[in-house]
């Protein structure tokens, strides 16, 4: 049985919009990007010259685990289509939900290297095992590839008038709203409450992970699979 439940176009938005906020919080609360290793690793380099060894330290830490999380993630996608479970995802989603719940916790939130770490690993697994919205890629951690992708089918329809290109171009359009939504709310709720602005992304992930729950039950009451 195949479903594509996780390709869902609300679940990918609010990834996105959720990607935003996690780089804004990280960036704002510790110094380090939770997903944008380009940015981790020049600021790096720049503070290593600068002597800012702590900093540096933060920077490739995040950038190793964020390594190791697409390398897991990678492993879980193999290893559940061996299985023929198609519904793992959602642990993911649970597990999210769960994580960020702690980190807001002040006696978790104060130690910047291991929450730095744990948001890098877990930012990776969720940019690998959902990576395409109806069938398209897109990124929800970061934003510059869907600037691209913007810009060359923009580009394309302009040319072309073809209705895919146009749909193309929206589909990138929405992602990017989507991630800069997520950065301008997260700053706010951060002017508002500070560390524990991170409960927003917690919340999200909860309802995020109760609609994939119900389209999933919904999906095997359809195909008679509930026996």
């Amino acid at each position: 049985m195949q479903n594509k439940l996780h390709e869902d176009k609300i679940v990918g938005l609010v990834l996105t919009f959720i990607g935003g906020a996690l780089d804004a919080y990280t960036y704002i609360h510790y110094e380090v990007f939770a997903s944008a290793q380009t940015g981790n690793v020049i600021q790096g380099i720049i503070q290593l010259f600068e002597g800012q060894w702590g900093s540096v330290g933060k920077k490739f830490l995040s950038t190793v685990f964020f390594l190791l999380g697409v390398i897991l993630a990678k492993f879980l996608i193999d290893y559940f289509y061996r299985k023929k479970i198609h519904y793992w995802r959602l642990f993911v989603l649970y597990y999210e939900a769960l994580l960020f719940f702690v980190i807001s916790i002040n006696l978790i939130n104060k130690h910047q290297a291991a929450v730095t770490m744990l948001i890098a690993f877990t930012a990776s697994v969720q940019w690998v095992v959902f990576d395409k919205i109806e069938g398209r890629q897109y990124t929800s951690l970061f934003t510059t590839g869907n600037l691209k992708g913007m810009g060359v089918n923009l580009y394309e329809y302009l040319k072309t008038k073809e209705e895919k290109d146009k749909q193309n171009f929206f589909h990138f359009f929405w992602v990017v709203v989507a991630f800069l939504s997520g950065a301008i709310v997260s700053t706010i709720f951060y002017k508002w409450l500070g560390g524990k602005a991170i409960l927003m992304v917690s919340l999200l992930f909860l309802v995020l992970s109760i609609y994939e729950t119900i389209l999933m039950i919904r999906f095997y009451k359809e195909n008679n699979l509930m026996n």
